[in-house]
């Protein structure tokens, strides 16, 4: 998700939480495989906060781009960092997304990025810095994939990581939609007349609500955005039952 805001000072890129994060998730990812006890609510943990690292790597692509692009504002905001922090939104970032993964199983969309368009050299600038929050995504869900055949000495962490990459799978595909507020429609705004870009103004601020509440009570919606998902996690090479078993333990309060 991009927003746009105010300009404010440089700053020295340096982040302790992103390693702490990294080591969490290196942490619970041994307690997975060695299958400590209580397993779901560790497998819990572990994706959990394996999704919070990934959409600190979605946020970083945004931000990346947008520096090169001639935002340097991000440096100062700490974008470059992957700090957890910098990207949060105690609403758009903790709540719904997890309020989705618990209810549904869907990887939704979670942190934002302020960025300057007006500072960026082009319309194709501004298109690319909304792409690579996807790309971004993109290449969390391949290493994960490519990296499940490492997991299957320990059934237990080869299915959080099939969930886990099914999660990866079904944001790309929300991101990726050409709904106001998203990345997809990110992607074209800057090619639409300035009229429509002005009048899509406050609907990309309800966009997300708009999308959880489609996904959740419109039938159909969650079933397009899953099929979608397990579509590109077959072409990786990602077991469907794994999914399954990885979402039954994950999900250890509806045992």
């Amino acid at each position: 998700m991009t927003i746009l805001e105010a300009p404010a000072r440089p700053r020295a890129p340096i982040s302790p939480n992103a390693l702490i994060l990294i080591a969490a998730v290196l942490g619970l990812g041994w307690a997975v495989a060695s299958g400590v006890q209580p397993l779901g609510v560790i497998t819990f943990a572990f994706v959990a906060a394996a999704w919070v690292l990934s959409v600190g790597i979605h946020e970083f692509g945004h931000a990346f781009t947008a520096y090169k692009a001639g935002d340097t504002t991000i440096v100062e905001k700490g974008y470059l960092t992957l700090d957890p922090l910098k990207y949060s939104d105690l609403f758009t970032t903790i709540i719904i997304p997890l309020v989705a993964l618990a209810l549904g199983g869907i990887g939704f969309p979670g942190g934002a990025v302020y960025l300057r368009e007006d500072l960026m050299r082009s319309r194709g600038w501004r298109s690319l810095a909304s792409l690579a929050g996807p790309l971004g995504t993109l290449v969390v869900l391949v290493v994960i994939a490519v990296s499940l055949p490492l997991a299957t000495a320990s059934p237990p962490l080869f299915n959080a990581l099939s969930l886990l990459a099914m999660l990866q799978a079904s944001a790309l595909v929300l991101n990726l939609l050409p709904v106001p507020g998203l990345d997809g429609y990110g992607v074209i705004r800057p090619f639409l007349p300035e009229r429509v870009q002005t009048g899509m103004i406050k609907v990309e601020r309800v966009g997300f609500l708009i999308l959880f509440a489609l996904i959740f009570w419109v039938p159909g919606v969650s079933d397009f955005i899953f099929a979608a998902a397990l579509t590109i996690t077959d072409l990786l090479g990602v077991s469907r039952p794994a999914i399954g078993e990885g979402w039954r333990t994950f999900h250890f309060w509806g045992s």
